[in-house]
């Protein structure tokens, strides 16, 4: 109670006890109230702007780090754009007159704003809400959010103004320029591109980052219509900075149409392309101008240096058919962007001493020592020499920054160069204007005179030389000797050449139509002494058997192909006999032979042909003339290529004959590409009941004697049987088969005579060495030979005894069971013919064909001819086939496809050993044609890589191909010396274009 009282005490006096206030609900509305102030204070500060400041304000202000700021001003740079990790990022930079900032934009902002196309261009207006960052040497801005940006005014246009030419004052303006690129770089900031407008070069950059998302094709040549801001880059250089890819238009130089010389001029304004052969090369006010003619009209086109150094002079010489493309000025001339050389003429490299002024402004090359190297301004001067005379060289800036440091290390006095260039004259004097750096070559070394370059002269231009020291040109027409000289027959022109010269001839490598450069004193026009010869083009002589030659050959360089018959040596001359024919080795020659064939040798000598008593011989001039043929074996070849062979040859041919003389056989034989003869001995001779007249057979013949040395049946035709009455002459040389009954059996020596009858008359059949079968009279006989004449009469001759069988034989002669079918796993175990359903998995050859098959249960290589393989644009590789299998004689006897799988299409440069032994079809443009005895190797690319096409002769037919031809090919991957080419083993699968 105390204590109340005392509590009471703390009330004024005279009031009354106050109820009690309950004050924590006042903590709930004071936070609400918080609360509530907060969110008013957003609001506000949301809708308040970051505030404007001046460039010259925030710069090195630490105090402004992080600040987000306001800055205004014209765009001064070309927006830059890069990409790191997959992200974009772009700046620009913004001047508002008290200095210039950055302004940083990245991904995923920077992808926003290429997307909507808000990037700023130099020129334009704009404000920008962004965050500073002040480094210690560097500030810059980032910008937050797209809406930050505000364009105040843009620079563009939609109908600019077409200006010919850039000043200074044109800054910040929108403009647009027509004309044909001639120059064209990948820089960082984007493509650029140099524009001739006809008046002058205008600069135009497509900015990068309107390359980003769009692709933009154009090249040197093309004409552009480009309309953008004109920026001063660097400050004074002004270029068009294109802002927008809508307006800008690309025609390119290969739509240019192309107009005759004689019309061009009247096109003016008109983008074209006009084509004719290089007369001059001059230079004006800055550029180059060419001369083109079409043998009547003359057109000059104006060209900068970097479009004239497309034309290499040393390959590039003047007479040159080319083709320029480019617009056509007021003045009649043609302003250009491109060149190309259609048909070059390369360019010959001439003493200095017969430059002279009425050359001006043609292409020339000379080869020479530097005498003297000048530093003329920021251009190069020689003054070189060869010993014929001295001229200078200029060399220009642009040339030389082109030339590498080894060439310019090179370029040293006492040393020597290679030269091309246009010749012009300066100060009265003649010089050799460089305009690219591919028209000067250091040698390292000085010029000898002996590689000094004569003037080239042909037969029809001798008349001007008598007296003087020539390269005469032309082709190799003959040889004779007479009198310790040897006289060359060059386009009827008569060159004496001592032996020693001679030997740059080797006959077994250049024979007549050789092209032959012989360095010779002009006596007269039909009269040259030669001093040296050096063969420019060989073309090898034909090898000719020796029956070939005769007398009409006289003075011809030929090579001859055979077997060595006869050697002897006549007082250290050696005679040498191929077949009948003498060949001559005189003594010089026979002492310094690299070879000295042996009798039986397989050889080719090239040499003269001459006559000795009044027939041909040839005379060996040359000691590595005499080669001999290493017998690899035998190569795959045509009927028709027996007449010039001389190494065995494989045919595959059909069977047509068969007849008998002085102790050998002779198969009558023919394939597409002729018939022929071949002798063959009974042991070569096949089974006449397995094979007929009428089979395909593969046979291995020598060309020089015509006989077969290897003989397999490839399509076997089953002999026809004849009833015994029906045998006439008409059947002479055929196999043929009867069954009939032995009316009568006698022996004659180790022979057999039997005479058959079935009953519609009698026939006779002899068999040689048959005299120990056990035939007797009224024997059932089967058996099957050639018919052949005997007094008159038919007569069947069975040339082998296995071919005789006695009862038991069906009448049908021949026939075969119904095939049994089997697995692969069963081929090892089978006997006859057999089934098997297989899948095709390769094919190669090796002495003949072979494919390589397989099943669920193994694989097998199987040996075919090549006549049933399908065609690969078909079926190739991959597919399912049906195959009769001969397991006796292991062999394929017939292939029928069940599901084709046609050969895989692919580019010449992806096709690899990988592929090996698979089919494949390729398609490109032939680069090299080679023509062996037996094939033909074709070098085609289709842009991705070049490839070898190996084509059989016994393949190609009638087919004949030429560079610059497109070829589609199917056939088999293989393999030669490491390197993989396709061989096509059909001639439907070559398709020429």
């Amino acid at each position: 109670m105390a204590g109340e009282k005392e509590e009471k005490k703390l009330y004024y006096h005279g009031l009354k006890e106050q109820k009690k206030l309950d004050v924590s609900r006042l903590k709930y509305l004071s936070l609400l109230l918080s609360v509530i102030g907060v969110a008013v204070l957003l609001v506000v500060a949301q809708g308040a702007q970051a505030p404007l400041m001046d460039v010259k304000e925030v710069t090195g202000n630490y105090m402004m780090n992080y600040a987000v700021v306001r800055l205004s001003g014209t765009v001064a740079s070309v927006p830059y754009v890069s990409e790191s990790g997959g992200k974009l990022s772009l700046t620009f930079t913004i001047d508002d007159g008290t200095g210039q900032m950055d302004v940083r934009v990245y991904s995923p902002l920077a992808d926003e704003m290429i997307e909507r196309g808000m990037v700023p261009f130099p020129g334009d207006n704009v404000t920008a809400e962004v965050q500073l960052r002040v480094r210690e040497t560097y500030t810059y801005a980032m910008l937050q959010y797209l809406e930050g940006l505000k364009f105040n005014s843009k620079l563009y246009s939609e109908n600019p103004e077409t200006v010919k030419e850039l000043t200074e004052n044109m800054s910040n303006t929108y403009v647009a320029v027509q004309g044909i690129v001639t120059a064209l770089s990948n820089v960082s900031s984007g493509y650029l591109l140099t524009v001739d407008t006809g008046l002058a070069p205008v600069t135009v950059l497509i900015p990068r980052v309107l390359l980003i998302k769009n692709n933009v094709s154009v090249k040197v040549g093309d004409t552009v219509y480009a309309p953008g801001i004109v920026y001063l880059y660097k400050g004074t250089s002004p270029e068009i900075v294109v802002r927008s890819l809508e307006q800008f238009n690309v025609t390119p130089i290969e739509s240019a149409p192309l107009v005759p010389l004689a019309e061009a001029s009247g096109y003016v304004g008109m983008v074209m392309s006009v084509q004719g052969n290089l007369t001059g090369i001059s230079y004006e006010n800055g550029r180059y101008v060419i001369t083109l003619t079409d043998g009547v009209n003359y057109l000059e086109v104006l060209v900068p240096r970097e479009v004239l150094a497309s034309l290499n002079p040393f390959e590039v010489a003047s007479g040159s058919l080319v083709k320029a493309a480019g617009k056509m000025g007021d003045d009649g001339r043609l302003v250009g962007a491109y060149l190309k050389a259609v048909k070059p003429v390369n360019t010959e490299f001439l003493p200095v001493g017969v430059l002279t002024p009425d050359m001006k402004g043609t292409i020339v090359a000379v080869r020479a020592n530097v005498e003297e190297v000048q530093k003329v301004g920021s251009n190069l001067k020689l003054v070189i020499s060869d010993g014929t005379g001295r001229i200078d060289v200029f060399i220009p800036s642009a040339t030389l920054r082109e030339l590498s440091n080894e060439t310019l290390s090179g370029l040293k006095e006492g040393l020597g160069v290679e030269v091309a260039g246009y010749l012009d004259e300066y100060r009265g004097s003649p010089e050799i204007v460089v305009y690219t750096g591919e028209g000067i070559k250091a040698l390292g070394r000085p010029v000898s005179p002996s590689e000094v370059q004569l003037p080239k002269v042909k037969a029809s231009e001798l008349e001007g030389y008598t007296g003087k020291l020539v390269d005469f040109i032309g082709t190799l027409q003959g040889l004779t000797y007479a009198n310790g000289t040897y006289y060359l027959n060059v386009d009827n022109v008569t060159v004496s050449i001592s032996r020693d010269a001679l030997m740059a001839l080797n006959p077994l490598e250049a024979g007549d139509g050789s092209v032959l450069v012989i360095r010779a004193l002009v006596r007269d026009p039909d009269h040259l002494k030669g001093e040296s010869l050096t063969v420019q083009t060989a073309v090898p002589p034909v090898q000719m058997r020796p029956d070939s030659v005769t007398p009409e050959m006289v003075g011809r360089v030929i090579v001859v192909a055979g077997r060595v018959t006869d050697v002897a040596n006549l007082s250290g001359n050696l005679k040498i006999t191929l077949g009948n024919l003498p060949v001559f080795v005189p003594r010089t020659t026979a002492d310094e032979l690299t070879y000295v064939p042996q009798e039986g040798d397989l050889v080719e000598i090239g040499g003269y042909v001459e006559l000795y008593r009044g027939e041909p011989e040839v005379v060996v001039f040359h000691p590595e003339a005499i080669g001999k043929i290493e017998q690899t074996g035998p190569v795959e070849g045509t009927v028709s290529d027996l007449k010039s062979a001389v190494e065995p040859l494989l045919l595959t041919v059909a069977w047509d004959s068969i007849s008998y003389e002085n102790g050998e056989y002779y198969l009558a034989v023919h394939d597409d590409t002729g018939s022929t003869t071949v002798t063959a001995t009974k042991e070569l001779l096949p089974n006449p009941i397995e094979a007929a007249t009428g089979s395909i057979l593969r046979i291995v013949v020598d060309p020089l004697s015509g006989s077969a040395t290897s003989l397999e049946v490839a399509n076997a035709v089953q002999p026809k049987l004849y009833r015994t009455g029906d045998v006439t002459l008409d059947l002479k040389g055929e196999v043929i088969a009867l069954n009939a009954t032995a009316v009568k059996v006698s022996t004659v020596g180790n022979n057999l005579k039997l005479t058959l009858d079935d009953g519609s008359g009698k026939v006779t059949v002899f068999i040689p060495s048959g005299a120990g079968l056990n035939i007797t009279e009224g024997a059932v006989v089967y058996t099957a030979g050639y018919v052949e004449e005997y007094r008159g009469a038919p007569e069947l001759v069975v040339y082998n005894t296995e071919a005789v069988k006695v009862e038991g034989v069906p009448s049908q002669g021949g026939a075969t069971e119904t095939a049994k079918e089997v697995t692969v796993s069963e081929l090892s175990s089978a006997t006859g013919q057999v089934n098997l359903t297989v899948v095709w998995e390769g094919v190669a050859y090796k002495s003949g064909y072979y494919i390589a098959v397989s099943d669920d249960t193994g694989n097998a290589t199987l040996s075919i001819s090549r006549e049933l393989l399908p065609n690969p644009f078909e079926a190739g590789t991959g597919s399912r086939i049906r195959i009769t299998y001969d397991a006796d004689r292991k062999k394929v006897i017939s292939l029928t496809v069940v599901e084709a799988v046609p050969a895989e299409s692919y580019k010449t440069g992806a096709v690899t050993l990988d592929l090996k032994g698979r089919t494949v079809v390729v398609e490109g443009t032939i680069k090299d044609v080679y023509n062996g005895k037996s094939f033909i190797k074709l070098t085609i690319d289709d842009g991705s890589g070049e490839l070898v096409i190996f084509i059989p002769k016994s393949v190609a037919g009638d087919l004949t191909f030429s560079e610059g031809q497109r070829v589609k090919v199917g056939g088999y991957v293989s393999e030669y010396r490491g390197a993989v080419e396709v061989i096509p083993y059909t001639a439907d699968a070559i398709q020429v274009r």
